[in-house]
């Protein structure tokens, strides 16, 4: 090769290398935005846990969830400059609950946290633009770890086995939102995770005018679905049901 032909060449890499800096350090341009959500899952549960010989049906409609419930809390934080956001959503549900299968006393206990971490990156914004100036459409996928830590304890046929299981999973998904020129707007995410762990979720929101900020409300619906196995241990539960929620943006 010439030394022409080289030159041309380092040239165009480094060409090449700046214009992808340039492109990348664009997309946190603008100032950083917090949003802090406070949500309730009203949410009916089905299906099964499994350890050793035991098993614990559940099919267990929301009303009786807040019977057993003794402890929750669900928040979710989400950071984003320019183009790029973090966020992580965590809840963290104790209940405890005794019943009787076949006239066999069973109790079950369990203290269940599951939380997300993730990052996104607004793909797409739509270039029509509402009366408050912000993009008609946007779609953002996404990427990151839930975690879900169970701590259970079973009692059956004179049997009590305690176990604590916790596992992490990657997911990808996308998130979806929707403006208009009123205050309502639409949400929405669908998420994979490696384990097996689906998750979808949609909210209609309307936006209060409070100083120089938004209160967002926000009512709409979730599914989550878990089929998880470890050993002599299964995880197969799916939770769906309203959801309603407060959103505040902090800066």
């Amino acid at each position: 090769m010439s030394i022409n032909k080289c030159l041309f060449f380092m040239v165009g890499i480094l060409l090449n290398q700046t214009a992808t800096a340039e492109t990348f350090t664009k997309a946190f341009q603008g100032d950083p935005k917090l949003n802090f959500n406070l949500y309730a899952f009203a949410a009916d549960v089905d299906g099964s846990i499994n350890k050793g010989r035991i098993k614990y049906d559940l099919d267990q409609p929301f009303e009786e969830t807040i019977k057993h419930l003794d402890r929750s809390y669900m928040a979710h934080i989400d950071l984003r400059k320019g183009e790029w956001g973090v966020y992580t959503d965590l809840q963290n549900v104790e209940t405890s609950q005794e019943k009787n299968v076949m006239n066999l006393p069973i109790a079950l206990s369990t203290q269940l946290k599951q939380n997300n971490y993730g990052i996104y990156y607004q793909a797409y914004t739509s270039p029509e633009r509402t009366s408050e100036k912000e993009p008609r459409l946007i779609i953002e996928p996404t990427i990151g770890v839930h975690r879900t830590d169970v701590e259970a304890t079973l009692t059956a046929l004179n049997k009590h086995i305690e176990t604590n299981i916790e596992w992490d999973e990657f997911f990808w998904g996308s998130r979806f939102k929707y403006n208009t020129n009123t205050p309502w707007n639409l949400a929405a995410e669908l998420t994979f995770g490696t384990e097996n762990t689906l998750s979808a979720q949609a909210y209609l929101g309307y936006r209060i005018p409070i100083s120089d900020r938004s209160l967002n409300l926000r009512a709409g619906y979730r599914y989550l679905e878990q089929d998880y196995r470890s050993n002599d241990f299964r995880w197969d539960i799916r939770q769906h049901g309203p959801v309603i929620g407060i959103s505040l943006p902090i800066f």
